[in-house]
């Protein structure tokens, strides 16, 4: 029976520098115009790896991602370069990409219905067009069978509660585990705000992530001030000269609030409001306005 209870951490990516950022024309010539790899030059990964591993953290029990390819190459790039080929990596569809005309087609407007059918036919086939990419991994990748692909079209409202919900319920089932999330930028904006952080994402840039762990319990928040501390035992709260919290790189960390945790559990009574930024690494390439409320959700 598993154990009950929130992650050790839960780190939420979005995947790193897609081809078609570079390469406009990319996506008149692709076969699925949609999904875009990795480009060959971006340099963002290993950045967000080495911030990872300047904290502390040098190996995840679990990888879930986007069935999106620059997902894939994005979680298969991390794993290299910590060097933890072992890993698990399960694809989840409820991760993949918000599933909005614009963002998928790059057209305005309802779907066509041979964009339905193209998207339909990728879909439909992806355990098959997929399995090359997936067998690149020490362990090969695993489809999550339970998973369900978004509905098309599908609101900015409706993928943040698919979001919210979906990266409960995989914390849910890795107490006490490091967790790593691959998805796209919408992502990482609900988990900055699904756990009432104050401010306002203005922009997730490319391999962006934002980074929590588990709350400590009242023991060890009565005992001393462990909650404060990071992974190597130090102060890693990085107050500035106004009191606010800093990242390792100076900028300002959102003080928590807990504008909506109490819901959204994801079983064994894990919710939003069970997890708490790390004070250590709290976010890195997530650009936040303080002073704003969210108004996502």
């Amino acid at each position: 029976m598993a154990q009950a209870g929130p992650p050790a951490g839960i780190v939420v990516l979005r995947h790193g520098r897609r081809e078609d950022s570079m390469n406009p024309e990319w996506q008149q010539q692709a076969r699925w115009p949609w999904d875009t790899p990795l480009c060959a030059t971006e340099t963002e990964i290993a950045e967000a790896v080495a911030r990872m591993q300047g904290n502390g953290l040098t190996r995840f029990d679990v990888v879930y991602t986007s069935p999106f390819l620059r997902c894939l190459e994005t979680a298969e790039r991390i794993l290299g370069a910590l060097g933890c080929g072992d890993v698990p990596v399960l694809i989840h569809r409820g991760l993949s990409e918000v599933h909005n005309p614009g963002l998928l087609f790059k057209a305005h407007g309802r779907p066509t219905m041979a964009q339905r059918a193209r998207l339909w036919l990728w879909r439909s086939t992806y355990p098959r067009h997929s399995r090359p990419v997936r067998e690149r991994f020490g362990v090969k990748a695993r489809l999550v069978r339970e998973s369900a692909w978004p509905p098309l079209p599908e609101s900015e409202f409706a993928a943040a509660q698919r979001y919210s919900q979906v990266i409960m319920q995989l914390a849910a089932k890795h107490a006490g585990q490091q967790v790593l999330v691959v998805s796209h930028g919408k992502a990482v904006q609900v988990a900055h705000e699904a756990m009432g952080c104050s401010g306002r994402v203005l922009q997730v840039s490319f391999a962006g992530f934002i980074a929590c762990r588990a709350k400590p319990d009242r023991k060890s928040r009565d005992g001393g001030d462990s909650s404060r501390k990071g992974r190597d035992g130090k102060d890693a709260s990085h107050k500035g000269p106004d009191g606010g919290r800093r990242s390792a790189d100076g900028s300002q960390a959102p003080a928590v609030t807990r504008i909506w945790s109490g819901g959204r559990s994801g079983g064994g009574g894990v919710t939003w409001g069970s997890l708490e930024l790390d004070p250590g690494m709290p976010y890195f390439m997530v650009d936040v306005i303080q002073g704003s409320s969210p108004d996502m959700m």
